[in-house]
């Protein structure tokens, strides 16, 4: 994509300075293309506990109120991580004024507010990433590579759960602020990932869940379907003794793909038409070069491509939206795509 910046290095600023914000400030710090010139955040606390932990945001000015710091400290792109629901409107005023954005996930809270984003985004020609890190992991580049491209035929089915002991601790248990509970925080990256690795675009889904006495959703129990004969299901456990752990499976014409562990434990198992298993060397593609704050400097830069472009973003906003709809109206729901 075209160079938003040149000459120089990129001015990121950093609108919410909690804890996910800090390894963020750490990676742009360490860049020699890049550098940090502001930070904001609504408590005064996050800023000193930013500056206490990381000794090198000490001098960096602070703001209380974003609109402020992108009017005085004029960086280039913001690094967005603030609670769900007041994504839309502080990516948009950042577009609006000139600032290229990486927000994190979920990049809205609507499929709505994603398009709005997505319009800005084209009208501005600055960019809008969002923060999903596993697109960044050779093993899921390789999932991709072989389930959503087709190598082994279509995909009919799809398995997908996740499970943690997940409390909904903070602003995440506040609906008003969280946009929803563990399918909405942790939950979303499993639906980004699920829905970027196969390629499918739910057109239907069917939804239960429960709070376990939280204001919020802490267990999800999710049916869909999608073009062309697929269905599928996804499980969200946030009460679970056995701690943060996921699988995946697709099952295609002419193979079945399954995926074990996160992170650095995630592990292949390719399951042939006789049923039987072979695990996967997926070191054939390798990481991505950089992670996703590398990646979002590139692109200000003119040098790499948004790796996680909004349009990822609008497709967990539909398909998270139709699971909530599903599961107020009691009914199916048309994901809106």
């Amino acid at each position: 994509m075209p160079a938003l910046v040149s000459g120089r290095k990129v001015r990121i600023a950093f609108i919410g300075a909690g804890g996910n914000a800090r390894s963020h400030m750490r990676s742009v710090h360490r860049r020699g293309d890049a550098e940090v010139v502001a930070i904001c955040d609504t408590s005064a606390k996050a800023l000193s506990d930013a500056a206490e932990r990381i000794p090198e945001m000490a001098a960096v000015p602070q703001f209380t109120d974003y609109r402020r710091l992108i009017a005085e400290a004029r960086p280039d792109g913001a690094i967005i991580s603030i609670p769900h629901t007041l994504h839309y409107e502080v990516a948009a005023y950042a577009l609006e004024n000139g600032v290229s954005v990486e927000v994190e996930k979920p990049m809205t809270c609507n499929p709505g507010d994603a398009r709005k984003l997505m319009a800005l985004r084209d009208r501005t020609g600055l960019v809008l990433s969002v923060g999903y890190q596993r697109h960044y992991q050779g093993v899921w580049r390789w999932v991709r590579q072989h389930v959503a491209s087709g190598t082994y035929g279509p995909v009919h089915f799809v398995e997908a759960w996740q499970c943690q002991n997940w409390g909904g601790g903070g602003w995440r248990g506040v609906p008003e602020l969280s946009g929803g509970g563990q399918l909405n925080d942790s939950g979303s990256h499993l639906c980004d990932i699920m829905l970027w690795a196969s390629g499918v675009r739910p057109s239907e889904v069917f939804a239960f869940q429960e709070n376990r006495g939280l204001a919020v959703d802490r267990i999800s129990a999710i049916a869909f379907r999608f073009p062309d004969a697929g269905v599928g299901t996804m499980g969200i456990i946030g009460e679970s003794t056995r701690g943060m752990d996921e699988g995946m499976q697709f099952w295609c014409r002419d193979a079945r793909v399954r995926v074990d562990g996160i992170d650095s434990t995630v592990r292949v198992t390719l399951y042939t038409p006789d049923g039987t298993g072979h695990p996967v060397d997926t070191s054939e593609v390798p990481d991505y070069p950089v992670d996703k704050d590398g990646n979002f400097v590139r692109c200000l830069l003119g040098a790499d491509e948004p790796q996680v472009p909004a349009e990822c973003g609008l497709a967990v906003a539909a398909f998270t939206e139709a699971v909530y709809r599903s599961v107020r109206t009691h009914a199916p729901a048309e994901v809106d795509w």
